[in-house]
């Protein structure tokens, strides 16, 4: 099983810390989720915030900000241009 490369403790949620009701968010979804997937690009949420993060306006800024965190975690063992070729889309 493929671990998150932005979250290290998996068993709680990356904005609260609660350990209950955790739902896996991939931070790029869509036509991404795959490679989000395979590069360890999500994290752990409890359900409320995963839910609040898709249908609030809030939320989805707060989406924009998980989005920057996995673009830098990405760049950290690869180029810029190749998560642009990958994600089709600069966040930071």
């Amino acid at each position: 099983m493929k671990h998150s490369i932005v979250q290290t403790e998996e068993d709680r949620c990356y904005l609260t810390g609660s350990t209950i009701n955790l739902d896996k968010h991939h931070i790029f979804n869509g036509s991404c989720r795959k490679h989000a997937e395979e590069d360890g690009l999500f994290v752990y949420l409890n359900h409320n915030i995963h839910m609040y993060l898709h249908q609030t306006g809030e939320g989805r800024q707060k989406m924009n900000e998980l989005k920057a965190i996995g673009q830098r975690a990405y760049e950290k063992n690869h180029s810029h241009e190749e998560f642009l070729r990958r994600y089709h889309k600069n966040y930071v």
